[in-house]
Parts: structure tokens; sequence; C-alpha cells
């Protein structure tokens, strides 16, 4: 009996993989990088473990944050929670990697509330360009995107259409923005959730034109300083990445770019993963 966990920022998806069923189901997110010990172990207790039975054998959870001595905390926490189970923790990242390549090398990119990508062997990350956060990179993210766009409605960059189907939809002022991206808990996700503002108005040129320069940024900043790009194929998992993926496409195509797989979540595939190396 298995359980696999996908965690980002927003939220935790999971699957319950039993000799007789299999289920899903969703927690909020758990980045250990922003929480304390008891915040995710009370998550844990609380949300995950009352849905799992006694004969549960190993986890794998696989989230952001979970590098260097957070994975070391994650496992620990988990094993408390989770007691006599063997318990792994690692990155999205190499989550992102399995599910998109499985043992074959590639280029495996997020592209959801937030970015990154890596260099996969079949194996293991080889290379990695750090993604930053939504301040300093995170390029192609819902966060960034959803900064773009704040800034351009704030800026009075917006077309008077568009900004007024802004004012109508979110009823935001400055010192509202301000206070939720500068002073509140997560502005990652506050940001990101514009994405859908995006997505339902991406037939209007400014729109596209913020997605389709996004995009083109994290390739030129990201996945270009990958040895041998050209030859490999690239593949994206996330929400930004699935509802944009026409206009990916059009980037790839012109600049005739290997398209690999393009998922919306990794649980699935991740599942899959650990069953074939059970």
């Amino acid at each position: 009996m298995i359980l696999v966990a996908d965690s980002g920022s927003t939220k935790t998806d999971w699957k319950f993989m039993g000799e007789d069923n299999s289920f899903l189901f969703q927690t909020s997110g758990i980045n250990p990088f922003y929480m304390s010990d008891e915040q995710i172990f009370t998550e844990l207790k609380d949300e995950v473990l009352s849905k799992v039975n006694n004969s549960l054998a190993k986890i794998y959870f696989y989230g952001a944050g979970v590098v260097g001595e957070q994975k070391i905390r994650m496992e620990h926490i988990l094993s408390n929670v989770f007691s006599g189970v063997q318990a792994f923790a690692e990155s999205d990242l190499l989550g992102a990697a399995r599910a998109l390549c499985g043992d074959e090398a590639g280029i495996a990119c997020i592209m959801g509330t937030g970015a990154n990508s890596c260099l996969y062997d079949g194996i293991r990350i080889v290379d990695n360009i750090p993604p930053l956060g939504f301040i300093q990179g995170d390029e192609g993210s819902g966060a960034v995107l959803g900064k773009q766009l704040i800034t351009m409605y704030l800026k009075r960059e917006l077309s008077d259409a568009l900004a007024e189907k802004f004012r109508e939809r979110y009823n935001l002022d400055t010192a509202n923005i301000l206070r939720k991206v500068y002073q509140e808990a997560f502005p990652n996700r506050f940001l990101a959730g514009f994405s859908k503002f995006i997505y339902e108005h991406i037939e209007h040129e400014q729109m596209y034109q913020l997605v389709y320069n996004s995009f083109n940024e994290f390739l030129e900043r990201n996945v270009y300083k990958y040895t041998n790009y050209q030859k490999m194929n690239i593949h994206f998992v996330g929400s930004v990445a699935f509802y944009f993926k026409s206009i990916l496409q059009s980037i790839f195509n012109e600049n005739n770019l290997k398209m690999g797989k393009i998922i919306k979540s990794p649980l699935n595939d991740l599942a899959n993963y650990h069953l074939k190396h059970l």
C-alpha cells in the first residue's frame, strides 16, 4: 500500500493505492520552507492520516521547498505522523521529472503558481537553473503573470475595456493590492489567482502578448541554458502550462524546439512511476 503526494504552494494532491482500491484527495499546500514542524504535523494528522488505513507501507512526498535540510526534516515529520511507514520526501522538481520523463532523459519544467526547470538524465537531476521566486525570477509562472497584470493595471497600461473588466471583477484599489502583496501571507497565491483573468481574456492582444513574452523569457533564462536543449524533449507540468499550451506550442514551432508532454498534474504519472519501481 503506497501513498503519493504532489504538493505545491497552493494545494497538495494525494493518491492512495491499496491492494483492492485507490483514490484521490486534496489538502492545502505544504511547504516546509514557510511552515513550522507543528503546522505540517497538524495538517498531515488532521487532513491525511484519517483517510488512509493502517496497512500503508510507503509514502512518497514531493513538494515545493523540499531540498537539502528540508528533505530530512520533512521525512522526519512524515515518519512521526505515519508511524511504522517508510517515508520519502523529494523536491517537486524531481517529482515533475519522474512524472514527465520516467526513465528517459529530458528537460522537465514546472509552470504553475511558481516555475522551475531541470535537466534530467533518466535517474536524477543533473542541472538546474535556480528559479529565484516570483520577485527575482519564476518567469512564466502564475504568480509572475499575475504580478505583471496588476502592474499594468495600476500603471494604467491596460486598455480601457480590460481595465474596466478588472475593476468590476476584483474591486481592488492600490492599498489593498500592496497590503496583500507585501504584508499578508502567500502573496504568490494571491498573484497567481489573476492568471484566470488572463486566460478568460486571452483573445485580447495585451493578454496574449503578456503570456507569450513571459513564456519566451522562461525559455531564454532557463531552458536555453541546458546543454543540448535543442535535441531534447522539453516537458511541462502545471496549470499555467496546461491552459496556455497553445501559446507554448506556437513558441516551440517558431524556435524548432522538441515539445514533450504537457500535463496539468504529475500525480497519476508519479503514482505509475512508483508502481513500476516497487
